[in-house]
């Protein structure tokens, strides 16, 4: 298993251009192996091209094993499965929808059919939101990018998405490698229960109430800021809660979201607690350059990057996972981002909530009522 080196090395990716070009450049000096898991990984020019580079380091005898969600990727995963296949790679799709039957035999292979039935009709919620690829386990890049042309920007074919990821190395990678391994077999028990180390990786497929504690925990004791970046925000009652409490006792509460989003009912949702927030002192800006689709979160001088969003999802259903940033050049990096971000953004007020159209607060309440799907 990995160990850290002796320095650690942070780089900060909010281009997606940027972003895969040194991934894939990761990709090609790979020696030994690379675990790579994503929720979307499309089949258009963007994604035909990262696949031929993984295609490319399965040729040449690296061991590459491509981790795909059943839902996020359900158009591709089987002609991508069959590709990489060819080329040596091993793929998987996790919790394939029931439906697609083709799709069945890229799940744990060694379960009868009725097994994997019933795990897949269980699990059909359950997804695998990770953006994860671990390359030689010395390289480690974790954010909120899919692998689609739409996180690209218009001049190159995109749709100008807002996200941020980090490429690290020297970290310990032990906590990751455990959480790609459990998704890949499907089985839980493959990490040791000892593994709990929210002060760097936090990874939500065990230790999930330990994780909301610790956040909130986290929250409760800020004395300064806590700035955040979120793509889909309907929040659970004691995450509502603790930023109301946080804000009344005087501390810089900015909650960044997007103006547009690729839900395009999403703005609608988590416009319905806007009011309540304003009226405690939190400040709330809606993004409107591009689709904001970045999960970040600055607590004082403790602050995440990664793949969960601010939702019943992320907090109890889905795999998602962070890097907690150790570097000060790095954490003002980010910082700086999120007030460059603001630039691009408008900021609410009060008398703005009445303003928006009757449908629209009436949709976001109704779908409060089925927030464990969204």
């Amino acid at each position: 298993m990995s160990q850290p080196s002796a320095e650690i090395k942070e780089t900060v990716f909010a281009e997606a251009g940027q972003y895969f070009t040194a991934l894939m450049q990761d990709i090609d000096q790979a020696a030994t192996h690379i675990d790579f898991e994503t929720y979307i990984f499309d089949l258009d020019p963007l994604g035909r091209k990262v696949a031929e580079h993984l295609a490319a380091a399965g040729r040449r005898g690296v061991l590459v094993r491509l981790l795909l969600d059943g839902a996020g990727s359900s158009i591709a995963s089987g002609t991508l499965a069959r590709q990489l296949s060819s080329a040596g790679a091993q793929v998987r799709i996790y919790n394939p929808l029931p439906w697609n039957i083709r799709h069945w035999k890229w799940t744990v292979p060694t379960l009868p059919w009725l097994t994997k039935f019933q795990r897949l009709m269980v699990s059909m919620h359950s997804r695998n939101h990770r953006k994860i690829c671990m390359i030689d386990h010395r390289i480690t890049w974790i954010g909120s990018f899919n692998v689609s042309q739409g996180h690209l920007p218009k001049t190159q074919g995109g749709e100008d998405w807002c996200d941020t990821a980090l490429r690290l190395e020297g970290i310990d990678m032990e906590h990751l490698l455990h959480a790609f391994n459990s998704a890949w077999s499907n089985e839980g028990s493959l990490i040791p229960l000892r593994i709990f180390s929210p002060t760097s990786i936090r990874s939500n497929h065990m230790h999930r109430r330990e994780l909301r504690r610790d956040l909130l925990k986290r929250i409760a004791q800020t004395h300064s800021r806590i700035w955040i970046t979120n793509a889909y925000f309907v929040p659970i009652a004691s995450i509502l809660r603790y930023l109301k409490k946080a804000a009344r006792r005087g501390v810089d509460v900015r909650i960044l979201l997007p103006g547009n989003s690729d839900l395009f009912f999403m703005p609608w949702a988590s416009a319905v607690f806007y009011q309540a927030l304003l009226k405690a002192g939190v400040r709330i800006y809606e993004y409107k350059s591009g689709i904001l689709h970045a999960k970040i979160m600055i607590l004082d001088d403790w602050i995440t990057v990664g793949s969960s969003n601010m939702d019943y999802l992320s907090f109890f259903r889905n795999l998602e996972a962070e890097i907690v940033v150790s570097l000060p050049e790095t954490k003002k990096t980010i910082a700086d981002q999120f007030l460059n971000d603001l630039t691009h953004a408008e900021e609410l007020t009060i008398d703005d909530c009445p303003q928006r159209p009757w449908w629209k607060k009436l949709f976001g309440y109704l779908l409060l009522n089925i927030k464990r799907w969204l």
